[in-house]
């Protein structure tokens, strides 16, 4: 498929969830950040929604809650993340980000930016000015059905 055929609408919803997930791990591999990819998004979540239980971190990463754990578990031993009780059931974890895990991100964030950012700059303007206005959309209906 040629980068200017648009893809059929039939197909968009599938083409578009394999293709952004294609896309992430890609870039995580170029940019090698050295962890799953699934570590990194667990951080960036918590960083935008506030500390979370871990049955919503294994809810949001559609993983299993043993390896929400595990990955929990990975992340608090290097200081990204801590767990503490939720005020509101005595028998929960709340997960949040520590400010090592703040800075790791940053680093990993700009990991993308210089590996990936190669890829986009390559692109003619009109595709990335499309590619701005979809991420746009994206950002959007992850905003407003993330709940």
């Amino acid at each position: 498929m040629s980068p200017s055929t648009p893809i059929p609408r039939d197909d968009l919803p599938q083409q578009l969830t394999l293709l952004c997930s294609q896309f992430a791990r890609m870039a995580a591999r170029s940019a090698k950040v050295g962890v799953s990819s699934v570590s990194w998004r667990v951080l960036a979540t918590i960083q935008r929604r506030g500390p979370l239980r871990l049955s919503e971190i294994a809810e949001r990463e559609n993983v299993s809650r043993s390896t929400a754990t595990a990955v929990i578990q990975r992340l608090e031993d290097e200081g990204f993340v801590d767990r503490a009780t939720d005020p509101t059931d005595s028998r929960s974890w709340l997960v949040s980000l520590t400010a090592a895990g703040d800075e790791q991100l940053a680093v990993w964030r700009g990991q993308m930016a210089e590996h990936v950012g190669p890829l986009l700059d390559a692109l003619p303007e009109a595709d990335l000015d499309a590619l701005s206005r979809a991420a746009g959309v994206l950002a959007a209906l992850v905003e407003t059905h993330d709940s």
